[in-house]
């Protein structure tokens, strides 16, 4: 039965391949597999850990890569030899590489170290340095490409959530091709736009864009490190104060070549989708609103509330006259499917190594399928196409030269669903309860569309969303990105053993351009039902067919980026004293057109100088200095010097404490400081350059009848004395490792000090008639901690690990020259970047008239007529006896100050189990938005939160204000700003490894399936209704709704 499955899989998996794909990989096995030479001899062994045998460790002869085998479930092997003279190659995922040689006259018992357990461990360090993790004195984290590939999610930002620590990732969206998460590096340091906070971003130490980084398979990658210090982002210069996460790719071994083929089937779940109240619920409070407005049942709508109309909507005894449609259900499907395979063929020699990869993911939306005989797709969806080819050339033993060739190439589909002239989308009128269930039926008797009549005059309804899906058209954006990257390493050793000189060449390409089909929401020709009558009308006047589609394209943007290199490194011990050094210059050229740009490039420079030493691992220290600059500024400011000096000692190698604690292996102290900057500044580029509009209609007025003249106006001046934004940086940390390094500690402090940050003066009066200019004024401190304990360890034939995280950041604002402020609680000054500002709720209602007369009034307007019973009692913070702005404080910050996540697995023999949580916490969000805000908006959908509101009878066990509670309860409150903390599921991941005798009778080196979901649900969610925390984050709504995963996959090695 299973040979089966595994057949038909293989069928599946042939059919999804292109016969192109096909063709390509067959050239590559055919140009890589030497031929065997015929004599050949037997030799058998065993490979363990010390312990417990290895399944699945590669073993090959040196000479002869194509000739190998893999181990079995009991770490037992065989092999033909075609040299007895030749030497063996032992490698395997986690395990230091092995050479031995070949010895026929016994059974070899092989002993691989743990690369984990070795000090050896190498992390990458920018500009394509590696260092020893145990020499390392700088806040470094990673992740390997193993631990990414257990997620099922389609962009790799969302793959990195609670994987490293002092990584804030935050997802606000489950749109196809738009769902990457947000990155901060500890938190935020500046309070300008998101886009000036984000970190440096690198693929191969090449700089590469947001989007960009979302498209690349996760099946290419190696690993994912951040640099979090000064001493690990100085060298970044004008561009390293947010930090730098680098991706590094999948580079070939010598060996046999392996060809590895993964396919995925998933479905999309959307979570958190809200209940809504029946129509019935919901015209009940729409009838108790206008009672507390004064008016008859009815005034708003009087045709829903006449004679028996409350019983047909209870009853659902007249769909079509008092319908009943729960938006919601109606436009979205349960699930919707995602589709992945990746082929990755990778070996070669010691000449010629190369590891290429192809992939293909395609998403599907998670709206029904409306557009079904129209001809196109109207439906959200993203299919994307991406290839990465690295080669390594060893021409000679001292020259290194490397080949990288990239691309992607991404569709993105989303509805025309603009429904008249009030801009949003279907998800917004949503989200913001403006599809009411009662207004009118999905679909007439007749089986017309559904509407009221003149829907774009009426300011409580939509038109019939359906009907937009359906008939609107599609926007389709299309996204081709190339990159290349040429680079040689040639050793020096006869100048000095140790020096290199390297170089390295790179350019990317990147164009998006769109296609639309359209049609306006005004000309789809949907009606109007009168149920007593029967008659029909088209619900816009004189419209009695869909108007024409228009179709349109047009380019969206073109980037180019050039980036080169060139650096003199050296490594080298003398004795117990061993040194690296690097001197490198770098410079980067982009351009983009765009409408801030203009087409002009920008460049950066950047010529960074690193020096290491350590004593026997012992004692080490660590300088950098970069000269960097970029032309974001004027003469005279776009240079400056970043230093940064780092130093660590590693107790554990001290007699002492060896002798006295020989079960920890490593006890390293670490400290640096260092000066970092940021370019990234926002908005128009060259702000030191004044800006002019015109000419312009009406920009100046002349004369006794002020008539407009034509003419060029100044917009923004400019400052010539600006430049970057600069940051202390100062970290504290320790790395631990005991129990024969199964247990390690690693944690950090930081403090951050961000000055001159650009903005503009508040506290000057605007009265010159143009924009102030931007000035280095602003002062922002962040500061927190980060901690992580690993636990690695066995028993019998089970592994297991456990992998803990926390992390904090806070920020507080020291300055930005803000107006004075009568009381301290109104300034921003002091409180966080994100900090939101409102009336703090006593925690009671107004219960009677007394109340309204015994608690601090409203200034404006008659109190009576802005504030009800059953209104938020808000508190008077100044005790002058009003509610005015000067009761406005601190609520809290929207933005999470603490993150967290907690991995663990379990092994055990061929099977295999991995679980990730990750939460974030210590922040607010506002519920005053959308579905959740029922006060004065009755005319709307509802909710079940809005039931618990206050009434005469339910007084004293409210849990909402009165839907017409007055002005207090629609102003910003505490009431309405909510803990946002919560816990989720993010991953888990459940496989098996077929036994390789199996795997060999079926043809294949290996064949292992698997199980694995994203998103599964949230453990905890502080908000008092059912929506996703991370989703609402921002300030508005109408986001797509997040998608768990639900995903089989099978891996095959070939």
């Amino acid at each position: 039965m299973l040979t089966k499955i595994i057949k038909i899989t293989m069928i599946n998996i042939k059919t999804r391949i292109s016969s192109k794909s096909l063709f390509f990989c067959a050239i590559v096995m055919f140009n890589c597999l030497p031929l065997l030479a015929q004599k050949e001899h037997f030799i058998k062994g065993t490979v363990t850990d010390g312990s417990q045998p290895l399944q699945a460790i590669s073993i090959y002869e040196s000479s002869h890569p194509s000739n190998g085998t893999i181990t079995d479930v009991n770490g037992m092997f065989s092999l033909h030899l075609i040299n007895l003279k030749d030497s063996l190659i032992i490698s395997g995922v986690g395990y230091i590489r092995q050479s031995i040689l070949a010895d026929t006259s016994s059974v070899l018992n092989i002993i691989l170290k743990s690369e984990s357990n070795g000090l050896n461990d190498v992390v990458v360090v920018g500009y394509g340095q590696k260092q020893k993790a145990i020499t390392l004195t700088g806040a470094v984290s990673s992740v390997s490409g193993e631990v990414i590939r257990q997620s099922p999610a389609a962009s790799l930002q969302n793959a990195l959530a609670g994987r490293l620590p002092g990584l804030f990732a935050e997802q606000r969206s489950g749109q196809p091709g738009n769902d990457a998460s947000q990155l901060q590096i500890r938190g935020i340091s500046t309070y300008n736009s998101p886009s000036t906070q984000q970190p440096l971003l690198l693929v191969d130490d090449i700089v590469t864009s947001y989007s960009q980084l979302s498209q690349i398979d996760p099946n290419q990658v190696e690993s994912v490190t951040i640099l979090k210090d000064a001493s690990t982002t100085a060298i970044y210069g004008v561009r390293g104060a947010n930090g730098v996460i680098i991706v590094t790719t999948r580079r070939g071994q010598a060996g046999r070549p392996e060809l590895t083929v993964t396919n995925e089937t998933a479905l999309q779940i959307p979570t958190n989708l809200p209940t809504l109240n029946s129509g019935y619920t919901t015209l009940r409070l729409l009838n108790e609103y206008t009672l507390q407005q004064g008016l008859n049942p009815g005034t708003l709508y009087p045709q829903f509330f006449s004679g028996n109309s409350l019983d047909y909507y209870k009853n659902n005894s007249d769909p079509y006259g008092h319908p009943d449609v729960d938006w919601w259900k109606t436009l979205m499907r349960n699930v919707s499917p995602q589709d992945r395979i990746s082929m990755n063929v990778g070996g070669g020699s010691r000449k010629i190594r190369y590891n290429i990869n192809l992939g293909y993911i395609t998403q599907g939306g998670i709206f029904k399928n409306f557009t079904k005989g129209q001809g196109y797709n109207g439906n959200y969806f993203n299919n994307r196409y991406d290839f990465r080819s690295n080669i390594d050339i060893n021409p000679t033993k001292s020259l290194h030269i490397r080949e990288d060739l990239s691309g992607t190439f991404q569709i993105t589909n989303s509805p025309n669903d603009l429904p008249w002239n009030n801009g949003g989308n279907t998800f917004q009128y949503l989200w913001n309860q403006q599809l009411s269930s009662f207004l009118y039926p999905l679909y007439n008797p007749d089986g017309s569309l559904g509407n009221v009549l003149n829907p774009q005059n009426s300011g409580a309804t939509k038109p019939n969303p359906v009907a937009n899906l359906t008939y609107s058209g599609y926007k389709r954006a299309f996204d081709y990105n190339i990159n290349s990257v040429t680079a040689a390493t040639q050793q020096l050793d006869f100048i000095t053993k140790g020096l290199s000189l390297n170089a390295l060449v790179s350019y990317q390409s990147d164009y998006q351009f769109q296609k639309s089909l359209t049609r306006s929401a005004s000309q789809i020709l949907t009606y109007y039902y009168n149920a007593v009558n029967g008659t029909y009308r088209p619900a816009t006047t004189n419209l009695y067919r869909n108007g024409p589609l228009s179709r349109s394209s047009s380019p969206q943007g073109t980037s180019q980026q050039m980036n080169l290199q060139a650096s003199l490194n050296y490594s080298h011990d003398f004795g117990n004293n061993h040194f690296d050094g690097m001197f490198l210059y770098q410079r980067n050229t982009q351009t983009a057109n765009s409408s801030s740009t203009g087409g002009i490039p920008g460049n950066t420079l950047s010529i960074p100088l690193r020096i290491d030493y350590n004593f026997k691992e012992k004692y080490i220290i660590q300088v950098d200095a970069t000269y960097s600059g970029s032309d974001r500024f004027g003469n005279g400011k776009q240079f400056g010097l970043f230093p940064a000096i780092s130093a660590g000692w590693n107790i554990a190698k001290e007699s002492f404490f060896k002798n006295s604690l020989p079960f920890i292996n490593e006890f390293k102290l670490r400290a640096s400081y260092g000066l970092t900057g940021s370019d990234n500044i926002g908005g128009y580029k060259y702000l030191y350059q004044s800006s002019y509009s015109g000419p312009n209609s009406n920009d100046y007025y002349f004369g006794a009848t002020s008539n407009p003249v034509s003419g060029v106006s100044e917009g923004a001046l400019g400052n010539t004395n600006i430049t970057w934004e600069k940051d202390r940086k100062t970290d504290i940390g320790t790395d631990i490792k005991m129990f024969n390094n199964s247990l390690s500690i690693t944690a950090d402090y930081f403090h951050d000090y961000r000055y001159d940050i650009l903005s503009a003066r508040q506290s000057a009066p605007s009265v010159i008639g143009v924009s102030l200019p931007i000035l280095n004024l602003g002062k922002v401190e962040n500061q927190g901690y980060e901690v992580e304990v690993k636990y690695n360890g066995k028993a019998g034939a089970v592994t297991y690990f456990v992998d803990g995280q926390v992390s904090f950041a806070k920020n507080k604002i020291l300055f930005m020259d803000e107006p004075a402020k009568p009381y301290p609680w109104l300034a921003q000054t002091g409180n966080s970047i994100g900090a939101v500002f409102g009336y703090t709720w006593t925690g009671k209602y107004y219960q009677n008239i007394s109340d309204l007369f015994s608690n601090p009034m409203p200034t404006n307007g008659v109190p009576l007529k802005n504030i009800f019973p059953g209104g938020l009692i808000l508190k008077d913070l100044n005790g002058d006896g009003i509610l005015d702005k000067n009761d406005q404080g601190y609520l809290g910050t929207n933005q999470p100050e603490y993150t967290a996540g907690l991995s663990f697995g379990v092994s055990y023999k061929s099977f295999d189990l991995s679980v990730l949580l990750n939460g974030s916490f210590d922040y607010v969000i506002n519920m005053q938005r959308g579905l959740t805000n029922y006060t004065e908006r009755s005319n709307y959908a509802s909710i079940p939160y809005v039931l618990g509101r206050w009434t005469p009878e339910n007084a004293s066990s409210a849990t909402y204000p009165a839907l017409d509670g007055g002005i207090t309860s629609s102003v910003s409150s505490s009431f309405w700003y909510h803990s946002g903390n919560y816990v989720r599921l993010k991953n888990v991941e459940i496989g098996y490894l077929l036994p390789s005798s199996f795997a060999k009778r079926l043809h294949l080196k290996s064949f292992r399936v698997y199980a694995s979901g994203y998103d599964l649900g949230l453990i905890y969610n502080a908000l008092p209704v059912p929506i996703d925390p991370e989703s609402v984050v921002s300030s508005s709504v109408g986001e797509y709704p997040q998608e768990r995963i639900v995903n089989l996959g099978v891996t095959i090695g070939l």
